[in-house]
């Protein structure tokens, strides 16, 4: 009797090995070969990646950041998956400090991604969870909305993709779990789209921008309560020459909004060279105009895209209810001001800055 059970309970484990095993392989091992029907940046849904590779060194040794290998399967569908065997290291200058997971830079010169949109870029920024609560979740939501609307607004503008990661630490933990996290599209990308050719930021001042440009991208700026950036030497901002403009008027474009007051993440701050208390306070930092009529124009802009916006926004399915009203309720102060455009031109004129030369 006891040989039977014993025999019965090894034959039980066997079959839940076998079907765990199964199970696993469907997951994460391919069953296609090809990326042709991805588009990564055209598509709303969020996209289901896995990515295997030790995660208790990378963490220990975020602020070196070096590359470690790691193996990236994408799922394009429930039932289908692509390996790409590439190298990723952490990245950013104050969260690679600040955040247990860092944000990290995948690296596909070893196994490029061809047959997609993808095809030539070799690296990619991911934005990750940095913490592993709900408010950090959220965090990471309201960033990838901030991009989201930024896209509204204007095509000069990093596109986005919500990704679902599954992570597999290959390290001595070897831990399992789900995170939300946001591809940001690569500047050699944006470029091709856009039939421009990317600026170095780090020799741009004030003097080489348009009045229109610069004071749309402060107006975005302001309209997130994010004081973290600056037109001079392109802290947060990248530059490109669009090919129907005429020299010497590059285009801003920002990026990274975890500072702002449309995410308020716990550890934002507003910035040493403005005037804001706290990130949810509101400080234009765009050069002055005297022609009133640049304010009026990149107002109006903003007052046409609302509904679109504020929809963008409710219907976001990943973000919960209250997140949503505490983001609605803060572009509404904007917009209290927005459609009344002479108030707003006031406001501006009274906390503009002088234009660097």
């Amino acid at each position: 009797m006891k040989r039977l059970i014993f025999s019965l309970v090894l034959l039980l484990l066997l079959n839940c090995t076998y079907a765990q095993q199964t199970a696993d392989s469907a997951l994460f091992y391919p069953v296609a070969d090809t990326l042709s029907d991805i588009r990564f940046f055209d598509n709303e849904e969020a996209l289901t990646i896995t990515l295997k590779y030790d995660i208790s060194s990378f963490i220990r040794t975020k602020a070196k950041g070096e590359y470690f290998p790691a193996e990236l399967i994408i799922h394009p569908t429930d039932s289908t998956s692509i390996v790409k065997n590439i190298r990723l290291k952490a990245r950013g200058n104050f969260r690679r400090g600040h955040c247990f997971f860092p944000p990290i830079y995948l690296n596909f010169k070893t196994d490029p991604i061809e047959q997609t949109e993808l095809a030539g870029i070799k690296k990619i920024k991911m934005v990750t969870h940095c913490s592993a609560s709900k408010a950090y979740r959220a965090y990471v939501l309201r960033e990838f909305l901030a991009y989201k609307v930024y896209t509204i607004l204007t095509e000069n503008s990093f596109r986005v993709r919500l990704l679902n990661i599954h992570y597999i630490d290959t390290g001595k933990k070897e831990r399992h779990y789900e995170q939300i996290g946001f591809l940001i599209e690569p500047m050699d990308l944006l470029t091709k789209r856009l039939s421009a050719v990317e600026v170095r930021q780090e020799i741009m001042l004030g003097k080489n921008l348009l009045p229109e440009e610069s004071t749309f991208v402060a107006l975005f700026e302001y309209f997130l309560g994010n004081t973290d950036w600056r037109f001079n030497g392109g802290h947060n901002m990248k530059y490109i020459k669009l090919s129907e403009l005429l020299k010497p008027y590059p285009v801003p474009v920002p990026y990274d909004f975890d500072h702002a007051g449309f995410v308020n993440t716990s550890y934002a701050m507003s910035q040493t060279w403005s005037s804001a208390r706290k990130v949810t306070d509101r400080d234009f930092l765009g050069y002055c105009q005297e022609n009133e009529d640049v304010y009026r124009k990149a107002i109006d802009l903003f007052n046409t895209k609302k509904d679109e916006i504020i929809n963008t926004i409710e219907t976001f399915e990943y973000l919960d209810v209250k997140d949503k009203k505490h983001m609605l309720s803060f572009i509404n102060e904007f917009y209290v001001l927005a459609e009344r455009p002479q108030d707003l031109i006031w406001k501006l004129k009274n906390e503009c800055r002088d234009i660097d030369f």
